[in-house]
């Protein structure tokens, strides 16, 4: 009676702790978008609850007569839903059209939505200054869902390499030991995957920022970018991950 007593309440407390983890909402315009921060996503796992809120699923990616076809969305909305898999994240969409999408009222309201129920410790945007206007979209949509769900949570932007411009990170995680991790997600996006130069924009991406993140440091890396600095001192959701250091000229972690 004892053992099945205590085997209950160890079930009970797993329970208990896996309910009251932290959340992470991450709002990427298109399935593969993810990889900018697929390195954090597997080191927060067990960290944080990571909720992915696909404001697209990439119908266009594979030309027009698939796109008409309906073989797209469904290829790459199975493919989205593996990577999530992976990093243990649970995945949403807002069903924008890929190459249409807009900051609409009703988009940002269904995102709002979803904010105000999740309440997250942080949100992961687009870096608004970008060539591809599906990722400006996503990332105006996800700033004004913020404020319409009336949450304060932290706030960070991502990169799309070759796409995000004028890209400056304050925040650097060094996503060395689980780079490969990160690689064999990547190649779940097998539609997309093409001769493999999704991959080897990632390594060119996680190099550069290994290198620039702390004085030549060689590790690879992620950078994000603040909405709003911290608080000097104040604990970020980077502040148990693994970090490059020193950082030059940074003595903060973060941003709210």
């Amino acid at each position: 009676m004892k053992t099945v007593l205590f085997a209950l309440l160890a079930l009970t407390g797993a329970v208990c702790s896996a309910a009251e983890l932290e959340r992470v909402v991450i709002v990427p315009a298109h399935p593969d978008d993810l990889i900018a921060c697929l390195g954090f996503c597997h080191l927060a796992r067990g960290k944080y609850e990571v909720h992915v809120v696909d404001f697209t699923h990439g119908e266009r990616g594979c030309g027009e007569e698939k796109f008409k076809s309906g073989w797209t969305k469904a290829t790459r909305t199975k493919e989205e839903e593996a990577v999530c898999a992976s990093i243990g994240a649970t995945l949403h969409w807002l069903d924008e059209v890929d190459g249409e999408a807009y900051a609409s009222r009703e988009s940002c309201e269904r995102l709002a939505a979803i904010l105000k129920k999740l309440r997250p410790r942080a949100v992961i945007a687009h870096w608004p200054v970008d060539i591809h206007t599906d990722h400006v979209m996503a990332g105006a949509a996800a700033i004004r869902a913020v404020f319409l769900a009336d949450i304060k949570p932290e706030i960070y932007f991502m990169e799309q390499t070759y796409q995000s411009k004028n890209f400056s990170p304050d925040v650097y995680v060094d996503i060395t030991s689980v780079y490969d991790k990160v690689l064999d997600s990547i190649r779940l996006y097998a539609c997309q995957y093409g001769d493999g130069a999704m991959e080897r924009r990632r390594r060119v991406s996680a190099d550069f920022h290994g290198w620039h993140s702390a004085d030549y440091y060689r590790a690879k890396a992620e950078g994000y970018k603040c909405f709003v600095q911290p608080m000097q001192g104040e604990r970020t959701i980077f502040a148990d991950l693994p970090r490059p250091n020193p950082q030059p000229g940074l003595s903060f972690e973060g941003a709210r």
